[in-house]
């Protein structure tokens, strides 16, 4: 009969032997055994590309249709992205500046807006207040061809603008 200790030492390098025979190759690759059919690498698919939001940083538009009316008078507003999350512009009259928020692609919220105050001879509803009013109520924005195009929740638009840089 053996002694405990030769046994212990016996399972031990029992154990040992087992996991040799279940550990990885330096390669990369699991041993092959001589019965085993060639293994092709298992392709890993690529994660879905989500579009990334409007890439708006640097440009500058000039509006051309507001709440619907296709002729704006001049000065015409203006919209100019100073950094991918700060705007700037003019309603014709007054100057403003405010944050851009595009959290995920087509969204855009303008906002909230500080305009100069400066008294203007227009009436309420005016160009520029329809202009201002259509910021305000962004929250999706798309690029048609050389326009942006800003909407609101349900898709309506609110303004249409051409590149001018």
């Amino acid at each position: 009969m053996a002694s405990p200790q030769l046994r212990l030492t016996l399972s031990s390098f029992a154990v040992v032997a087992l996991l040799s025979a279940c550990a990885v190759a330096p390669s990369g690759k699991a041993p092959s055994s001589p019965s085993a059919s060639p293994s092709t690498p298992l392709a890993v698919p690529p994660a879905p590309v989500a579009p990334a939001p409007l890439a708006l940083a640097g440009t500058e538009w000039a509006a051309f249709a507001i709440d619907g009316k296709p002729e704006v008078v001049n000065p015409k507003p203006k919209l100019r992205w100073l950094s991918a999350d700060k705007v700037a512009g003019t309603g014709g009259c007054n100057g403003f500046t405010g944050a851009s928020v595009s959290s995920s692609p087509g969204s855009l919220v303008l906002g909230p807006l500080a305009s100069t105050g400066r008294v203007c001879l227009s009436m309420p509803g005016s160009q520029e207040d329809l202009f201002f009013k259509a910021l305000e109520l962004t929250r999706r924005a798309r690029i048609e061809r050389d326009q942006l195009v800003l909407m609101d929740e349900s898709g309506k638009q609110l303004a249409r603008f051409v590149k001018t840089n």
